[in-house]
């Protein structure tokens, strides 16, 4: 299958066929922000990050639980679950890419591990039961398709936080997801007080990142 991204209109329209809108993941931006921005400079330099991805996957799951999501936590990785159980969601940070249909794809920030490798892999069995988007609402025709694991991919700027709901198709070696069979752009979440952006720094790219390994 030929890799998808979906932006302005077609990306609404592709996250209101999975059961979500922006306000759902705006609000769980939202929520990190301001957990990450309770930490002061006192505080090691990784918590205001790993508070902020703590709190994303947890509000995110309480405002999808509103609608029948679930969680499960396999091997600690947060997955949020569909009703249907067909679409698994985990945020965790991505490069200054996030969110840019220009140069080349994102990459998660960091390195994953075996639980990701495991998911990702998974997805990679998805053309046996895989229905493109314009086609039809499921995501999978076969009661025994594996579960689709995407990937809520941030990352925080000064003025904000850029975002996508992407699709992994493939992990590198060293643990780095950096290819994505389908992308959905949403727009940035935009800092109504920049002070938020507090704990950040400068990461050499032209962007302010968190400070996270997650």
């Amino acid at each position: 299958m030929q890799r998808v991204i979906h932006q302005e209109q077609a990306a609404m329209d592709r996250l209101a066929q999975m059961g979500l809108n922006v306000e759902d993941v705006h609000a769980a931006l939202k929520a990190g922000q301001g957990e990450a921005a309770s930490w002061s400079e006192a505080a090691p330099r990784v918590m205001p990050g790993m508070a902020r991805w703590g709190r994303i996957n947890e509000h995110l799951r309480i405002r999808t639980g509103r609608k029948g999501w679930t969680y499960e936590n396999p091997g600690g990785l947060p997955l949020t679950i569909s009703p249907t159980g067909e679409i698994g969601i985990v945020a965790t940070t991505g490069d200054v890419q996030t969110g840019s249909s220009t140069g080349p794809a994102p990459t998660t920030k960091y390195a994953k591990g075996a639980t990701y490798q495991k998911v990702v892999e998974d997805n990679e069995q998805l053309p046996l039961f895989f229905v493109e988007p314009e086609v039809g609402a499921k995501l999978h025709d076969a009661a025994d398709a594996p579960r689709a694991t995407w990937i809520l991919l941030y990352s925080v700027t000064s003025r904000g936080i850029a975002v996508e709901l992407s699709l992994p198709g493939k992990i590198t070696e060293q643990g780095y997801v950096s290819w994505w069979r389908e992308r959905i752009l949403i727009p940035a979440f935009i800092f109504e007080d920049v002070s938020l952006g507090h704990e950040q720094r400068e990461d050499g790219q032209g962007f302010d990142v968190a400070v996270e390994r997650r």
